[in-house]
């Protein structure tokens, strides 16, 4: 069945400036009670899976002011529950990505927020620390970082190269990595996929491959990249976007420059993202 058109691009823009504010008040409020480890405020979810009372708040408020901002939306986010999935446009927004760096004092995590429309991030706006910038994407339109238009890089695939991985927890079948280690890429892990797939857009990394990361994870940034001129696909070369569907699990994916991706892909060649046990 065909796709109806993207929004409008004056919607989009209006709903850009709106959401910026929303997003950096929110990462305002998550920065000042961004402490060194003591364990308060932390609520084991699962099995090293864990949630701060920051994110919880964080994510009431951007429920209630991306709900007032656009009232037709649904809306899913990782902390509480979602609602409206079927609808044209959703939300989808990770309070705090990388929580565990944020819960012990590290400096790598996000706010990350994105715009589907049937499914297609259309619009992204992400709040990353350490660097404390904006990102900002819309679809057709281009890719933002602290207000200023940018290009991914076309990056490199060498001995010079460095490439962002995350793997599922605990994960013994580690081949991934060296395959693609052969060409003498060094391998990097932050901790933080939003701001993995910000590294990648802005070209501080070659390119970012991951055997996880859930819809909220990939949502904003997976746009960025793609907005600021980069790939994004599964392990196989098919575009994440748009989702198939939005209750899904994990969505292994690499990003990279359209030159980068080949080289990661003929690597991959064969490899199967080893699901969580």
């Amino acid at each position: 069945m065909l796709r109806s058109a993207l929004p409008a691009k004056p919607k989009l823009l209006a709903l850009r400036r709106t959401v910026a504010q929303i997003v950096l008040s929110v990462a305002q409020e998550v920065q000042r009670n961004h402490r060194r480890r003591d364990g308060a405020g932390v609520i084991r979810k699962a099995v090293g899976d864990f949630v701060t009372a920051t994110d919880l708040r964080a994510e009431r408020t951007l429920h209630s002011k991306l709900t007032k901002a656009l009232p037709e939306a649904g809306f899913l986010g990782e902390e509480t529950q979602s609602h409206g999935l079927e609808k044209d446009f959703v939300w989808v927004v990770d309070p705090i990505d990388g929580t565990s760096n944020y819960a012990n004092g590290l400096p790598h995590y996000a706010v990350a927020v994105a715009l589907l429309y049937q499914r297609m991030p259309v619009l992204s706006t992400i709040w990353c620390a350490p660097e404390f910038t904006l990102y900002e994407a819309i679809r057709g339109v281009g890719a933002y970082r602290a207000g200023r238009r940018f290009t991914m890089p076309a990056g490199r695939w060498d001995d010079g190269s460095i490439v962002g991985c995350q793997w599922h927890r605990g994960q013994q079948d580690m081949k991934f990595l060296a395959k693609l280690q052969r060409d003498g890429t060094r391998i990097r892990t932050f901790g933080c996929t939003v701001v993995q797939l910000a590294d990648v857009a802005c070209g501080r990394l070659d390119a970012n491959v991951q055997q996880q990361g859930r819809v909220w994870d990939v949502a904003a940034p997976g746009l960025l990249v793609e907005a600021a001129g980069g790939v994004f696909t599964d392990w196989r070369g098919v575009p994440i976007f748009p989702f198939k569907r939005l209750d899904v699990g994990h969505l292994p994916s690499i990003a990279a420059s359209s030159t980068v991706h080949p080289r990661i892909l003929a690597r991959l060649r064969g490899t199967v993202a080893v699901p969580p046990a």
